[in-house]
Formats: structure tokens, C-alpha cells, sequence
């Protein structure tokens, strides 16, 4: 790595330290010379509400006011009740004399009508209570049992019910029921129902448009208080917002310098960091170097991201050791049992789907543990190399794989290979293993058994069954007095 020259370095710290204290000095300056201009906008604001905002509240409630009473109109005109109709006369009296402490003289005088109005339909319904009440003496006087039926319908209708179309029927009925002088009676006070409903509808009509009225008097007052808040409010807006435009603008004439200045001693600085750190994943061989940053504590970093680098580096290394260590036997060399594992389910699955040929070789050194006990295990583990040494020899095209089993036991995994290749290839391996002499005067030859399996579909669809037929094949070499070769039937 080049030596890079020293450069003095600031503290970022300090320096940012003095750069908030320059923005709270000009913010200071700036808030000392605008006091008096805000306590006067505060003043008008606060005039503007006392004088405006208590008239909008009343107007408001007073709106809300006229809508219950509208409500109780209703409710009057359709409760079939006395003391119902009682209880809300009292409650919109209440609601109207409410509006007589209004200085509005429109306003009271208009409340007053209401009230008129609503006791005028009160009278005029308890008028009509009273002719229901002789209409039903009447027929009570005339002593004739089938009037029952009449009785309940009238006791039981609403006064505001009856009404031409609805009392026709039962009138014409009457009529040939009742004595001529009893049913004049009768008519004469179910038409004077008829006409005082009429005029009751005529009555609550009114009465509704005095109330809308009322309503638009008060929604109109309402809005106009509303605009005038509005404008005064407006202009006390106006003011502020052209003073803090001034702030706003100090600020962002202040905050392009800061950016222009620490554009090229942080912004870029921390970017190349960030992108140094980035880079650690596609470091490849070697580990990275950054530039040397002006603040200390960014080249705290750049120093962390270097050796965080360098310590990737190694765990790369580690890692790939690892990874072969992990795949292969440290005693031949050879690809260990996990390695076999992967490898030959991959070329299983590729028999099965393209019903290509596939053959094993299981080879296992003969007398292996005699051997270890009469020469020592040195000359065991020198013959399991030796082994290991031809086996990869014969494991030379793409696909094939020559593995350490466990103990004195390998495979040799064979693609693309029919039975008899895979026979005529552990022949020639058994004869090139019995060429070895594993002693200095040549005493002593490596001798092998070898059993042959090969992909069958229907019979050896699985790795797992492929191993176990070799393994079979090899245990008939082994019973066949060993350093032969079997093929599994």
C-alpha cells in the first residue's frame, strides 16, 4: 500500500459545534430585532378574537337553537299526548326566551311568533281532543253493540289522521247505522277535525318558514362575522408570513453556504465511505484502500471500513478453506462422503430424466485391517493414497467422481457408462491397483475387490439403491475370495 502524506485534520466536532453557534447568533439577532413587530401582530390578533369570536359562538348557538325548536315542531305536531305536547312547548319556550337576551330585535320578534305558533297548534289540537272525545260519547249514547268496531277506530286514531279520505268509508257506514240527529252530530264535529287539521298543516307550514327564515337570518350573520374574522385575521397572516419569509430566506441564504462549504469536506468524503463500503462485497482478491478524509472522526471510519476489509479478506480465505476441506477427505485428497452425497443424487436425477446410463464402482482394499496390524498404519494409510492416487486417473471426464467411502472403502461414480464399460473399467483398475508394491522389496502387493452397479429404471431408480447394489456386488467379490470384480444382477 502507497504512503499517503499527513494532512493536518479538524475536528468535525468543533467544527460543527461553531457552525450551530453561527446559526443560533444570526437567529438570535434576527428574533431580538422582530420582537416588537410580532407583539404588535400578537396585540391585533387578540383584539380581532375578543371582538369577533364571542359574536360568532353566540350566532352559532343561537342557529342551534332555532333547529331544536324546529325539531320540537314537529315532534308537538305528531305526539298523540297531552303531556307530551306539554313537555315540548315548555322545552321551546325555554329555547325562546333564551334569544330575549339578544340585543337583535328581528331576532326576538321572530322568536316570539314562534312561540305563538306552537301554542296556537297546541290549543287547536286540544280542541281536537275534545270533539274526538264527544264523537265517541256519541257513539257510546246510541247503545247499539255493532258501533264497537267504530269505537276502537276512533278511540284509537290519531287526531291527525282524520282526514276526508280516510273517514269517508267508515262515515257512510256510520250513516246507516246511527240515528239521523246522532250522525248530523257526528259529522258536524269529524268535518270541524277535518278543517282544523287543515288548518294546523297551513299553521305548521308557516311556522317552518318563519324558522328557515330565522335559520338564513343567522347563517347570514354568521358568515359575515366569519369574513370579517377572516379578513382581519388574514391581514395579521400576511404579516407573519412575510416575516418569516425574511427568516426563511436568511436561512436558505445561510444553509447554501454551509452546504457549498462542507460539500467537499464531509458530503463527498462520507459518499466515497459509503461506496468503499459497498465495494467490500466484490473486493475479489485483495482488500480495499480509501482516500485519507479531512475530519478525524470520518477517518475513524475510513480506518474501520479498511479493516473491516481486511478482515472480509481473510474470512473469504477462511472460508473457501473451509469450503474444501468441507468436500474433501484429508487423508487422499479424494471427495469425502457429503461431496458423494450431492454428486451422485445429481446424477441419478439426471439418468431418471434423460435415461442416460450410469454405473458405480465400490472398491475396497483386501486384508485392510490385517494389513494395518501386521505393517502398522502407515502402511495402511499409504495404501489407501496409493489408491486414491489410480482412482483419479480414472475419474477423468466431466461428471465422474472418485470418493473416499469411509475406511478402506471408495466409490468411483461413472456417467454416461453402460454395465460392461463399467466391468471392463474395474478390471482395469483392479489389475492397475495390483501393480503397486506397498513394501520397499517389493513383497507386497495392493490387491482390491470391486463390486459394479449400474442405473436400471424400475430396479435402481434411487442413489440410495445404486449404493446398496454395489455394495452387494462388492460383498459377492469379497465371498468369491476377493481381488475380483462383480457386477450386480
Amino acid at each position: 500500500m502507497s504512503k499517503i502524506a499527513w494532512r493536518p485534520q479538524l475536528k468535525m466536532s468543533v467544527t460543527l459545534l461553531v457552525v450551530v453557534l453561527g446559526m443560533l447568533l444570526v437567529f438570535s439577532l434576527a428574533l431580538v430585532l422582530s420582537l416588537g413587530l410580532l407583539r404588535d401582530i400578537s396585540a391585533q390578533t387578540r383584539a380581532t378574537a375578543e371582538e369577533y369570536l364571542p359574536e360568532l359562538v353566540r350566532t352559532q348557538q343561537d342557529a342551534l337553537k332555532v333547529e331544536k325548536i324546529s325539531s320540537y315542531l314537529d315532534a308537538a305536531y305528531r305526539v298523540q299526548n297531552a303531556a307530551e305536547e306539554r313537555q315540548y312547548r315548555l322545552l321551546s319556550q325555554v329555547l325562546i326566551h333564551s334569544f330575549m337576551l339578544e340585543q337583535d330585535d328581528y331576532l326576538i320578534a321572530e322568536a316570539n311568533n314562534i312561540m305563538f305558533d306552537i301554542r296556537e297548534l297546541l290549543s287547536i289540537r286540544h280542541t281536537q281532543r275534545q270533539l274526538q272525545q264527544e264523537m265517541l260519547d256519541i257513539l257510546n249514547d246510541a247503545g247499539n253493540g255493532s258501533l264497537d268496531y267504530y269505537r276502537g277506530l276512533l278511540a284509537g286514531l290519531p287526531v291527525q289522521s282524520i282526514r276526508e279520505p280516510f273517514i269517508s268509508e267508515p262515515l257512510q257506514q256510520l250513516q246507516a247505522l246511527l240515528p239521523v240527529e246522532a250522525y248530523g252530530e257526528l259529522l258536524y264535529r269529524v268535518r270541524f277535525v277535518v278543517d282544523l287539521n287543515l288548518q294546523l298543516d297551513w299553521l305548521v307550514e308557516d311556522t317552518h318558514q318563519r324558522i328557515e327564515h330565522l335559520s338564513a337570518y343567522l347563517s347570514t350573520d354568521a358568515a359575515l362575522k366569519a369574513r370579517q374574522i377572516t379578513t382581519e385575521v388574514g391581514k395579521d397572516a400576511l404579516m407573519v408570513s412575510n416575516y418569516f419569509l425574511i427568516l426563511i430566506a436568511l436561512l436558505i441564504i445561510f444553509s447554501v453556504v454551509i452546504l457549498l462549504s462542507f460539500q467537499r469536506l464531509i458530503l463527498s468524503p462520507v459518499q466515497e465511505l459509503v461506496h468503499g463500503l459497498h465495494s467490500i462485497e466484490n473486493q475479489g482478491g485483495q482488500p480495499i484502500t480509501l482516500r485519507r478524509v479531512c475530519f478525524h472522526e470520518l477517518d475513524v471510519i475510513r480506518q474501520a471500513i479498511e479493516g473491516y476489509s481486511q478482515l472480509m479478506h481473510r474470512l473469504q480465505q477462511a472460508n473457501a478453506e473451509l469450503e474444501r476441506l468441507s468436500q474433501q477427505d484429508g487423508l487422499t485428497g479424494l471427495a469425502n462422503r457429503r461431496s458423494l452425497d450431492q454428486v451422485i443424487d445429481v446424477e441419478v436425477g439426471r439418468a431418471l430424466r434423460y435415461h442416460h446410463p450410469l454405473s458405480v464402482l465400490m472398491i475396497d482394499i483386501d486384508h485392510f485391517k490385517l494389513l494395518n496390524d501386521r505393517y502398522g498404519h502407515q502402511i495402511g494409510d499409504e495404501s489407501l493414497k496409493a489408491l486414491a492416487e489410480v482412482l483419479v486417473g480414472f475419474a477423468q471426464r466431466p461428471g465422474e467422481l472418485a470418493a473416499r467411502f469411509g475406511g478402506e472403502e471408495f466409490i468411483l461414480v461413472l456417467p454416461e457408462t453402460t454395465a460392461d464399460a463399467a466391468m471392463r473399467i474395474a478390471e482395469l483398475l483392479r489389475e492397475r491397483c495390483q501393480q503397486i508394491r506397498m513394501l520397499p522389496d517389493g513383497s507386497l502387493n495392493l490387491s482390491v475387490s470391486i463390486g459394479v452397479a449400474s442405473f436400471r429404471q424400475g430396479v435402481t431408480d434411487s442413489a440410495a439403491l445404486l449404493l446398496r447394489h454395489a455394495d452387494q456386488a462388492l460383498y459377492k467379490a469379497k465371498a468369491a475370495g476377493r481381488n475380483c470384480c462383480r457386477l450386480y444382477q
